[in-house]
């Protein structure tokens, strides 16, 4: 492969990155809404079981005990780590056919989310806006990279099982 082909294998993939981040922003603008209105509700109970007073308000948690309430948008529904996962799922060969797979990667990506912002807030509320900070804006996002990485390789990995199996 020369430099030339190298390069538009780059732009490919840039270019592929980029409409999937346009579509991907799209769609949460309009289905994002609803998706955030159960999530919201999920969280209240999750932060209900920590212990965590809290009020749901649309698409807010209200903190009473710190007069503080906490937006989730779409871009916080884990939408957009389940349609990637979604994504690569459907463009990598032969394993698209396993549907129980899929349904359960995006479950695990939903629980891992619905938790990463329980966890969040409920830093917020026992540790201050420092330990909420690090783990929403660092410790979260890589949380769900690494969760949405193993739940990919899992999945490619029985496909390869599967084929050299067949070999």
């Amino acid at each position: 492969m020369g430099k030339r082909e190298g390069l538009l294998r780059i732009l490919a993939i840039l270019a592929y990155i980029l409409v999937v981040s346009v579509v991907l922003l799209l769609l949460g603008m309009k289905i994002g809404r609803p998706l955030v209105l159960v999530e919201v509700q999920n969280v209240h109970h999750i932060l209900s079981l920590l212990g965590v007073p809290n009020v749901p308000m649309g698409t807010m948690i209200y903190i009473p005990g710190i007069n503080l309430s906490f937006r989730i948008t779409w871009q916080c529904s884990g939408m957009f780590s389940m349609s990637v996962y979604t994504i690569v799922y459907l463009t990598f060969p032969g394993i698209r056919k396993d549907v129980f797979r899929w349904l359960l990667g995006v479950s695990v990506l939903y629980i891992v989310n619905l938790m990463r912002i329980a966890v969040a807030i409920y830093l917020y509320v026992v540790s201050g806006e420092r330990a909420f900070s690090l783990f929403h804006y660092t410790v979260g996002p890589i949380l769900m990279f690494v969760v949405m990485v193993l739940l990919l390789g899992d999945v490619m990995s029985r496909r390869l099982k599967e084929v050299g199996q067949s070999i």
